[in-house]
């Protein structure tokens, strides 16, 4: 019902879309995750064009619809600003629950938008972690690989101050940001245990960084990242006794 007493204040300009989308909102009379929304244009920013993967990247201002409010008798989201796919439509006549659910397996499909510029309908997604079918703390680590290189978190050295030597190779300093807590629906971003006391070890062989030499560190560290002193260009591992 809160669905259908929208359907006169939007349209998508095209009928199978539009009748595609309220099919998915009448569906939905428990669970509104299997409805989806007509989402304007103009509430997405950052978008950025991905060649390799034909894609777009952008972050969705008001977020995804969780449930209806009673007392203020709106939507209520989550994720506001939440990082999403928008990927181009190619056969409009074939927009059917079929075609959704094969979507979904792969993605989170929350609704349609129009390119106002090229008139391309796309649909706006969050893809999910292959190994546990859910948007995971390793989606949120990997929207972010293109702004950072390096192994498990890049840890920039101006984060740290008040370094000193203590022994070979070793120092201490204070992480002014903290290691990460845990994902923060609504910031869309990671909350961290703020200026905490790590050691800095340097890493004597960068090239022979593997996933089994991180196993062997985390038998004696709690291992947070990499850094790099700007001066020497030292790696150093960034960590804490067990």
């Amino acid at each position: 019902m809160h669905f259908q007493q929208n359907f006169k204040f939007w349209t998508s300009g095209n009928n199978n879309i539009d009748k595609f989308i309220q099919n998915t909102q009448l569906s939905s009379h428990i669970d509104v995750k299997n409805a989806l929304e007509w989402i304007p244009y103009n509430r997405f920013y950052n978008i950025k064009y991905h060649i390799a993967e034909n894609m777009y990247e952008a972050n969705w201002i008001d977020g995804n619809i969780q449930y209806w409010n009673s007392y203020n008798q709106n939507w209520i989201r989550k994720a506001q600003n939440i990082n999403v796919e928008l990927r181009k439509l190619n056969n409009l006549k074939n927009i059917t629950s079929e075609f959704m659910g094969e979507v979904k397996i792969h993605y989170v499909f929350y609704g349609i938008t129009q390119d106002p510029e090229t008139k391309d309908y796309m649909m706006v997604l969050n893809e999910t972690c292959k190994l546990c079918n859910f948007i995971c703390n390793a989606k949120h680590f990997q929207q972010n690989f293109d702004n950072w290189t390096s192994v498990l978190e890049w840890i920039p050295y101006d984060k740290l101050n008040d370094i000193k030597y203590i022994a070979s190779s070793r120092y201490i300093a204070n992480w002014i940001d903290g290691n990460i807590i845990n994902w923060n629906d609504n910031d869309q971003n990671w909350e961290r245990g703020q200026n905490m006391m790590v050691q800095l070890k340097r890493l004597d062989n960068p090239i022979n960084i593997a996933l089994e030499f991180i196993i062997e560190a985390k038998n004696y560290y709690k291992v947070y990242g990499i850094t790099q002193e700007p001066k020497t260009k030292d790696y150093m591992m960034v960590l804490n006794e067990e």
